[in-house]
């Protein structure tokens, strides 16, 4: 204990004794004990309380009254000081120490750095100063922390740090110590705090025009490559041009880097090495030549390139065009025509280095023709064409001549050999062709065309080939069907939705080549031909020998099988052609059993309608058909099965047969009915043993029934007196009907098979009261009843061919015939057979009317002031009891006098309805016209009910509240009706029997128009309610009905009818409608009509004019009508002046130019405007199909005979053939003696591109056209003269002769090829060579 535990720990000081009592204690321990001081009073012998010692823990022992009493030690408690006390519960140490309890006392424990009784004084462990050099001493606990001054470390901050022992100095430097910190001398080149930094040299950007610097250590280095530049510091530049590296003259430029070469145009390439080829692309059209101009050798030897070649002109290249073309690339064909070398207005066809003259149709009887279409054509003044044939003239070798162009049906040169003939009957012709006759064998190719005309529809046209190999055509339902069979393998062709047995004549051609077709001439066509192809195999398309076999019309059976048809043919053939080759009837061998018979020979059997009764005329070209319609047969339909009256003057009637044999189940029932009563048995069939199958009426319609709950309807009324055509199908349990041609499901009824002796009763039963359940017996008219194909015979018919098939076992009061009642006799109203007599007059037609029967009915022919079903109505207006200018018109029980009215604003008219008006008020008609903007045309009200119908703002606008319903309808027009013209409203209850409906309202007859909100009917105004009209108003007023009771302005007496609408109050109204007399000055101009729209007018035009005055002519060309022309406007008209190619009214036809086309080889002409085009076959090509396909090329597979040159064109190779030959490979030596030139009987001498005459005696001259003898005679001076002028002529024919045969000819529309013609003195030379 103590301040620093430096003394012995002394209990007694803690705890006190008694006061009679010592503490005896040892130092440094805790125990104490208290003795009795000797002597003391307090201390006395222990009584025999304490002399058990009950005090614990050393406590003392006191005898008490009644007892002791123990004096504890400290740190001790309880009666028998047995409780040790806890002196630590109370926390006395601090800062952490650990309490420990003691007896009667407690000690700390402190930890480090604390000290005291409690542990409460902290130990400062700076005061004894530890740190050193300035170190400051941080004083935690139980120990320090000293924080050295830079320099020093150590716990004591006693070392001095050495800061070079880390070589913190780079690349190097040396380092120098100092206290705390240390400074880096560097090395040259480096730099920082540390010498960590190696200079950048290169920053000062040292090295010139784009060289790079590389920094170096206290240096730098310039890399002056790829900069075009060199020297230390890339200063100096490098000169790429010394080596003279540029080709072909070209300038060399010195550049950064490098050089570059200044090309001249035509060169390229780095150093301009390489020539650019300007003809590699082929840049000259039409087979020209292309020269480059970089090519020396052209220089000096061409002449339109200079003498000396030089690099400035080398670029590009030349083309030296073929004849006939022009510009830089020779694409330009030379417009020979743009000269205008055709005369007569004939249209110039540009050509390639020539032209051709399409001469324009005669004129006036006369025509043009030869090269320039200058020469008047004469061969067709005199000529020997026959049957209608069309003349064409020609001119050829300075001749007049002509053409015969047949019509269809004629052949040879003038058309005087027949080419039709026909087929009476079935069967076939056989023609053998010969080996000759077979173009294209080895190469393909086979074709038969013809004309024919028929009304069968299924029939062989030709047939060619054998069984296994074949081409035939024929007609299978009316349509062309082609087919071809080769090597097994089938192409057929079909022309579908083109029926051509309409007994028209058709043109037809089937060709066999690379692909097989089938060609229909026909309207309905594009470009007037229908074409059907298919390709087939290149061996496919060589002709087999069987192919020589051909039938016409027909074959026999084992080829006529591969067919559809399988029949011959009837009717006409004519031109046909096969393999191009014709076969005429003349060269057939027609016997009289041959069915062939030269000519058409045609009846056209339903021209006369041999078939009555509205049967249908079928010609079959040798006879015809008569299909009828039932009830009629026989051959003409002349005949017309029977019909039955049953129940004739309402009696009863009836019959019944017996099935002979059995029907089915299926089975079809029809037969023809007419009547008159609603009700009544038609037919029932009964098998003995189920349901019985009844057919009966029954409000006006017709049932069919197994049983009652197993019936179908047929709907619509049959009971109308007409008669009805019933067809019922049972299939199946399954009922159908057939109605206007349409089949409809009528639903199911159980399938009850007829068998045969079933019983079939018709129209009623032997036993009347049988027929009562449906309706009684039937009354009327049946014909024509027919049980599948079982036809039922009510009579015995004299001469009839059909059998009675279902046999008649019992028959009552049948009348043959439908025959009517005589309706005008007894009970004439009734109709029916429950008629009592005495209801009705013998006469039913009253007021003198005269009876007509009808069938079932009657007609009254009523006087004429009379009408109705029994003339029980008066017609009152028959007797004209209106005032003039009114109109009467009859209503219901009278007649009203009606008439226009006007008005003035101030005279307004009032009506009231009588007391007999007893019809529902559900409508409101009023007819108006004015110009007022507001006005009341019509108003009523009664109470909470008003009517009103008036203009407001120029619109209409009508308002009704009536009914029980609190709305009303309010309707106002969009559109305004004060235009002075005449207006129509017109308004009706949806429902006029509700109390309050819908209305709907019509304006000026447009539709019907639902207003919205619901409003009751008009009868307010039965209850004399005032209706006024024209309140206001200025114009006029017409027809105004309310519930279709008229309301009329005209004055006069009581109307004889009960219901009216009756002026209140007097007063004149000025009837009819008139205004100012606008129309007076007659204000319309060019005929057009005034129009009276109330102090208005309005000009109804004429056609062609236009304007408020009809004053502007319409330009009726305006809507462009013209399709293929200009519009020349005229008055109510137009004038179209047709572009070239097109005619009409309206220049919307085509002119049809491949009726003279010259398309070869087998193509086919596309009409096209004012010219065609070809449709050439696979294997050619060109503008008319002339040009094999592939093109052909000179050298290879094409060469030019008789020193023709080939010429390579855009459609393959050609022959511009010598003066004097022609063809295709100038294989042709013209003949200049075809024609005849020499005349007056000289012999011509055909030689190579001339000809020469040998003349008989009397004549001489080129041609043999000068007589000798009249030459003589002429003085010697005039001979000299006419010899002089012979050798001239000669001298300029033969020189035009000579420029005649250039070029490449192309005849007219109007001559043919072969012949050299005159081409006159405008051809031009073939053009030079052009360049570019």
């Amino acid at each position: 204990m103590g301040v620093n535990c430096e003394l012995l720990y002394d209990a007694c000081i803690k705890h006190d004794c008694p006061a009679h009592m010592s503490c005896i204690r040892t130092p440094g321990l805790l125990e104490y004990e208290c003795v009795c001081t000797p002597g003391s009073t307090g201390c006395q012998t222990e009584s025999s309380a304490c002399s058990s010692q009950p005090c614990l823990n050393n406590g003392t022992c006191v005898p008490a009254p009644g007892g002791y009493s123990c004096l504890c030690q400290p740190g001790f408690s309880g009666a028998t000081c047995g409780d040790d006390i806890d002196e630590c519960a109370s926390g006395p140490c601090r800062n952490g120490a650990i309490c420990r309890d003691r007896a009667g006392e407690y000690s700390c424990f402190c930890v480090p750095g604390f000290q005291g009784s409690n542990c409460e004084i902290d130990i400062d462990e700076c005061a004894s100063r530890p740190c050193h050099n300035r170190g400051t001493c941080l004083n935690h606990m139980d120990h320090y922390e000293c924080h050295c001054v830079p320099g020093y470390a150590g716990v004591n901050c006693e070392t001095e740090i050495d800061e070079c022992a880390s070589d913190p100095c780079q690349n190097g430097a040396l380092c120098n110590d100092h206290v705390g910190f240390y400074t880096c001398t560097c090395a040259p080149g480096y730099g920082g705090s540390q010498c960590e930094v190696d200079i950048n040299e290169c920053e000062s950007q040292p090295c010139h025009n784009n060289g790079t610097c590389h920094d170096l250590i206290n240096s730098y280095h310039c890399d002056c490559s790829d900069s075009g530049f060199e020297g230390t510091h890339c200063e100096l530049e490098i000169l790429e041009c010394a080596s003279d590296p540029c080709h072909n003259g070209a300038t060399c430029l010195e550049g950064i880097k490098g050089y570059s070469c200044a090309c001249w145009p035509g060169y390229t390439g780095q150093d301009c090495e390489e020539d650019v080829d300007e003809c590699v692309t082929e840049p000259c059209h039409n087979g020209g030549l292309c020269l480059e101009r970089s090519n020396p050798a052209h220089y000096g030897t061409h002449p339109h390139f200079p003498s000396n070649f030089s690099y400035s002109q080398a670029a590009g290249f030349l083309c030296q065009c073929q004849p006939g073309f022009t510009g830089v690339e020779c694409a330009v064909n030379i417009n020979e025509c743009e000269e205008g070398p055709c005369k007569n207005g004939a249209v110039c066809e540009d050509g390639i280095a020539d032209y051709s003259c399409h001469c324009a149709p005669g004129q006036d009887g006369i025509t043009w023709g030869g090269k320039n279409c200058s020469v008047q054509l004469t061969g067709c003044q005199k000529h020997d064409c026959q049957n209608e044939a069309l003349c064409i003239p020609t001119y050829q070798a300075e001749s007049h001549g002509h053409l015969c162009q047949c019509q269809p049906g004629f052949s040879d040169a003038t058309c005087s050999t027949p080419t039709t003939f026909s087929f009476a009957s079935r069967g076939y012709l056989l023609i053998e062709l010969p080996e000759s006759s077979e173009r294209g064998r080895g190469t393909g190719g086979a074709s038969v065309s013809l004309r024919f005309r028929t009304t069968l529809p299924s029939a062989i046209l030709f047939y060619r080939g054998r069984e296994a190999e074949y081409l035939f055509l024929e007609l299978l339902d009316g349509i062309l069907h082609a087919e071809l069979r080769r090597e097994d393998v089938g192409y057929p062709l079909l022309l579908e939705g083109l029926r051509v047995d309409d007994g028209q004549w058709h043109k037809v051609e089937v060709v066999v080549h690379s692909t097989v077709q089938l060609k229909l001439w026909h309207d309905s066509c594009e470009a007037g031909v229908c074409l059907q192809s298919s390709p087939v195999p290149p061996g496919t398309a060589l002709i087999p020998q069987a192919f020589l076999n051909l039938y016409i019309g027909g074959a026999e059976d084992p080829m006529a099988n591969n067919t559809r048809s399988q029949q011959g043919f009837v009717g006409c053939l004519e031109d046909l052609q096969v393999d191009t080759e014709a076969v005429l009837p003349a060269d057939l061998l027609l016997g009289e059993s041959s069915p062939v018979k030269p000519g058409c020979d045609r009846t056209e059997w339903c021209l006369s309608q041999p078939c009555s009764h509205g049967g249908l005329c079928v010609d079959l070209w040798a006879t015809f058909r008569c299909d009828c319609a039932r009830p009629y047969g026989g051959p003409d339909c002349s005949y017309e099965h029977p019909a039955a009256t049953f129940g004739p003057e309402n009696s009863t009637s009836f019959a019944s047969f017996t099935l002979s044999d059995s029907l089915g189940a299926d089975f079809n029932l029809s037969f023809f009915l007419r009547s008159r009563k609603p009700e009544g048995l038609l037919l029932q069939i009964c098998n003995g043993t189920g349901p019985c199958l009844t057919l009966y009426l029954r409000d006006r319609q017709l049932h069919a029934e197994m049983s009652p709950t197993d019936t179908v309807t047929l709907p619509g009324n049959v009971v109308d007196g007409r008669r009805h055509l019933v067809s019922l199908s049972f299939q199946g349990g399954s009922v159908g009907a057939l109605q206007s041609d349409t089949f409809v499901e009528l639903g199911q009824l159980p399938a009850q098979p007829l068998a045969a002796g079933s019983e079939v009763f018709i129209g009623g039963h032997p036993n009347p009261d049988s027929a009562q359940l449906w309706g009684g017996h039937f009354k009327g008219c049946l014909q024509d009843i027919r049980l599948n194909s079982h036809q039922v015979q009510f009579f015995q018919v004299d001469n009839d061919s059909l059998p009675e098939e279902l046999n008649r076992t019992q028959t009552g009061n049948l009348v043959n015939g439908c025959i009517s009642d005589d309706t005008c006799k007894v009970c004439a109203v009734s109709h029916l057979s429950r008629c009592v007599s005495s209801l009705y007059p013998s006469e039913p037609c009253q007021n003198g009317g005269r009876c007509i029967v009808t069938w079932n009915d009657f007609h009254c022919s009523c006087p004429a002031n009379f009408t109705g079903k029994f003339c029980e109505e008066k017609v009152w207006c028959e007797s004209d009891p209106c005032p003039e200018a009114t109109t009467c018109t009859d209503v219901v029980a009278g007649y009203v006098c009606l008439a226009n009215a006007t008005f003035n604003s101030s005279a307004a008219i009032e009506f009231t309805t009588n007391t007999s008006v007893s019809r529902t008020l559900s409508s409101l008609h009023v007819d108006f016209r004015t110009r007022d903007e507001d006005a009341v045309l019509l108003r009523a009200g009664e109470e909470v009910d008003s009517l009103q119908v008036a203009i407001k703002n120029s619109s209409l606008l009508v308002d009704i509240r009536s009914g029980n319903s609190i709305e009303s309808i309010s309707f106002l027009s969009p559109q305004p009706v004060t235009d002075g013209a005449w207006h129509s409203i017109s308004v009706s209850m949806e429902e006029p029997a509700a109390l309050s409906s819908r209305w709907l309202l019509r304006l000026d007859g447009s539709v019907n128009v639902t207003l919205p909100g619901n409003a009751g009917n008009l009868d307010f105004l039965k209850n004399n309610a005032s209706v006024v009209l024209a309140e206001n108003f200025t114009g006029c007023l017409g027809r105004v009905q309310i519930g279709g009771i008229f309301l009329p302005f005209p004055a006069h007496q009581p109307y004889p009818q009960p219901e009216q609408f009756q002026r209140a109050g007097g007063g004149s109204v000025q009837l009819g409608c008139s205004g100012a007399d606008v129309c007076a000055s007659s204000p319309c101009l060019n005929a057009g009509t005034c129009q009276d729209l109330f102090n208005s007018f309005r000009c109804g035009c004429s056609a062609g004019w236009a304007g408020q005055r009809c004053e502007a002519n319409i330009d009726d060309c305006q809507p462009s009508p013209c399709v293929h022309g200009d519009c020349v406007d005229a008055v109510a008209d137009f004038q179209c002046e047709c572009f070239r190619g097109f005619i009409g009214k309206r220049c919307d036809i085509n002119v049809d130019d491949c009726v003279r086309h010259q398309c070869l080889n087998g193509a086919t002409c596309v009409d096209g405007v004012y010219g065609y085009s070809c449709k050439c076959p696979p294997q050619y090509s060109g503008p008319r199909c002339e040009w094999p396909f592939p093109p052909q090329q000179c050298g290879k597979n094409f060469t030019c005979l008789n020193g023709g040159r080939c010429i390579t064109e855009s459609w393959g190779a050609n022959c511009s053939c010598r003066p004097g030959f022609t063809g295709r490979n100038c294989q042709i030596n013209i003949n200049e003696c075809d024609p005849n030139p020499c005349q007056n009987g000289g012999t011509c001498q055909d030689s190579e591109n001339r000809y020469e005459c040998v003349c008989s005696a009397s004549y001489t001259g080129e041609r043999c056209d000068i007589n000798v003898s009249t030459a003589h005679s002429v003085p010697v001076a005039c001979g000299s003269v006419l010899l002089l002028s012979i050798g001239l002529i000669f001298m300029i024919l033969t020189a035009r002769k000579r420029r005649q045969s250039e070029g490449t000819y192309s005849p007219s529309q109007q001559e043919v090829a072969g012949a050299r013609l005159e081409m006159d003195s405008v051809l031009k030379v073939p053009p030079e060579e052009r360049l570019i």
